[in-house]
């Protein structure tokens, strides 16, 4: 049988070497991007149109400023000769660079205890809004084969930006995201304001309520002050409209901002949204604060940043959702919601279920 690049990503792996391998939304074919030593180059994040490549950002990098990026020593498509490359990997050690992170788990009764707490503080206005997260950690039985959970995940979430990259030494991480932070398409730059949770039921649209609203209608507001404080008042703003991932809906708003518009700031513009409250909450520097004191495990790249820019004629980058940690053996899923002042604690624990059960489901079918 002919080699695929998405046979590629285990070989990658053994030889210790970054990588990072991509579908867009709503397209069939991956990409795949490699760099031929395992240091990967950091940047300023304001500085994102002085570099090519995957750039990867985790969730403290809100605070640092910086960012990491794969560079493009090959670039492949599903079309591609695969020759060049599977010569310069058989001569390269093998270097078994398996990694995962031992996270923390919390039960039930803490999240529930803990999402109680947080409520609290956004009901006596200490906070608009907070997004508090889990980690779901399962053993798996066989060994993932990658080329078969990247098949599955691309037919799962046909509309979502689905991905796994490798950092040597830090680990690998797959995932399906919903949510374009900041891309570029044509003459025009976009930006998604996406929030509310609900389970797909027979394909039955849903009935919002007025907390998904709100959640909703806080990040828009946050996307134009970010927009407006840079001196960018001309855009489009499409929706609000309903948007399938997986087995959920999410209410969706896009922001249409001409390039021109945005000329050499398209750094500054990517600083300021990161991160959303999508994934963050409100005020931002408080609401960032606050997950630091209160989540007993590192985010690490779960809600961070992770694209192509000025890779292969696109820039497009995506907030790291619906991601998973991946192990030899085990498999780290990062899940998480918004709480706002009207948010019960039962329900926001049954939507981090739903949040993970595609994921999960991909892994226990392959």
């Amino acid at each position: 049988m002919k080699t695929s690049i998405l046979d590629l990503p285990e070989i990658l792996i053994k030889k210790g070497l970054p990588f990072a391998i991509y579908s867009f939304p709503g397209k069939r074919n991956f990409n795949l991007v490699i760099q031929k030593n395992n240091i990967l180059d950091e940047i300023n994040i304001i500085d994102i149109n002085t570099v090519n490549g995957f750039v990867l950002a985790n969730f403290n990098s809100a605070k640092t400023g910086l960012a990491n990026y794969i560079k493009p020593d090959f670039f492949l498509t599903e079309n591609d000769d695969l020759d060049q490359v599977q010569s310069f990997l058989q001569n390269t050690d093998i270097k078994n660079d398996t990694h995962l992170t031992d996270n923390n788990n919390i039960s039930e009764k803490e999240y529930l205890s803990r999402v109680e707490y947080l409520v609290s503080k956004v009901q006596t206005k200490e906070l608009k809004k907070i997004v508090f997260s889990r980690v779901i950690s399962k053993s798996v039985t066989n060994q993932i084969v990658l080329s078969k959970f990247l098949g599955e995940l691309r037919k799962k979430y046909r509309g979502a930006f689905v991905n796994l990259f490798h950092i040597p030494g830090v680990g690998t991480w797959c995932g399906a995201s919903p949510e374009t932070l900041f891309k570029l398409i044509d003459d025009h730059y976009y930006s998604d304001s996406l929030a509310g949770t609900r389970i797909v039921s027979n394909d039955k649209e849903p009935d919002w309520s007025n907390k998904e609203h709100e959640e909703q209608q806080m990040v828009s507001s946050f996307i134009e002050s970010v927009l407006s404080e840079l001196g960018v008042k001309k855009y489009e703003k499409i929706g609000p409209t309903n948007s399938k991932a997986g087995n959920l809906y999410h209410i969706l708003t896009t922001y249409k901002i001409p390039k021109k518009v945005i000329g050499q700031n398209a750094g500054k513009v990517i600083a300021g949204l990161h991160p959303t409250p999508a994934v963050c909450g409100l005020p931002k520097a408080e609401a960032f604060h606050m997950i630091q004191k209160a989540e007993q495990h590192q985010r690490r790249y779960y809600s961070g940043f992770i694209g192509p820019w000025k890779l292969n004629g696109q820039s497009q980058l995506f907030v790291n959702l619906r991601c998973a940690e991946l192990g030899k053996n085990k498999i780290n899923i990062y899940v998480g919601g918004g709480l706002t002042a009207s948010s019960i604690p039962e329900d926001e624990y049954q939507e981090t279920v739903y949040k993970s059960q595609t994921l999960l489901s991909v892994v226990e079918n392959l």
